[in-house]
């Protein structure tokens, strides 16, 4: 097994400084030192942590600080720079040898981490790097002009940001083209389909008579999906009132 410390991904290094009991917050912590050791910028985005305790069983992360760092946005390194993370857990007062810690963490890439602690240290004892995913899903996305104009609207300028193998982020632009009929409140749809057809997940987004001013860019949020985003068959964009 090779020390956490030791090891680096994605181009960051991480390092458990400390574990320590907070008697009034009645919170256990542990704080990881992450390191950018690129002399760009770099991103950090911790999707999951959970301790598996010898002594008081699996818990799921409580909260972690900052707080950016556990959005979909992450943290923003500076080149040659560090931080330190502090992630609490429930329920645990101490940490002892034996016990593991999962880390799932994205930048773009994946890295899974499973950790165990051995002599008051912290081991790898599995470590996974799955790299971006190279796929372009704007191509994959169908709209209906025909029922545009029936609204007034134009949908254009669509782009799809992959996050991970399994989730995504999809933009759009949303012109008035008639005034008289983009005034009324109307919502776009978006449906993901499968290879096989079957829609796999489905997002609105509604305005109001007055909110819609003629021209604005859509976000429907980050998806994660049941599927990976390879086998996407398409992407549907629609008005419908």
């Amino acid at each position: 097994m090779e020390l956490l410390k030791d090891s680096v991904f994605n181009g960051f290094r991480f390092e458990i400084v400390k574990e320590i009991y907070n008697d009034s917050r009645e919170k256990f912590f542990i704080f990881l030192r992450a390191y950018n050791l690129s002399a760009n910028k770099n991103k950090l985005f911790i999707n999951k942590a959970r301790y598996i305790s010898i002594e008081y069983g699996l818990k799921e992360k409580y909260l972690i600080s900052p707080s950016s760092i556990s959005y979909s946005d992450g943290l923003f390194f500076q080149p040659n720079s560090f931080t330190d993370i502090e992630i609490s857990f429930e329920s645990i007062r101490s940490a002892h040898d034996g016990d593991r810690i999962e880390i799932e963490f994205n930048k773009g890439n994946v890295a899974s981490l499973l950790l165990i602690r051995k002599n008051r240290k912290w081991y790898i004892t599995e470590a996974q790097e799955r790299h971006s995913i190279n796929v372009d899903l704007t191509k994959r996305i169908e709209h209906f002009e025909s029922i545009e104009e029936k609204f007034g609207l134009v949908l254009q300028n669509f782009s799809v940001q992959v996050k991970d193998e399994c989730s995504l982020s999809v933009f759009c632009e949303i012109l008035s083209s008639d005034d008289k009929k983009s005034g009324n409140y109307f919502c776009i749809e978006m449906a993901i389909y499968d290879l096989d057809n079957n829609i796999v997940e489905h997002k609105s987004i509604r305005k109001g008579s007055g909110d819609f001013m003629g021209f604005e860019v859509f976000h429907f949020g980050t998806i994660e999906l049941d599927i990976p985003v390879v086998k996407i068959g398409k992407i549907r964009i629609y008005p419908t009132r």
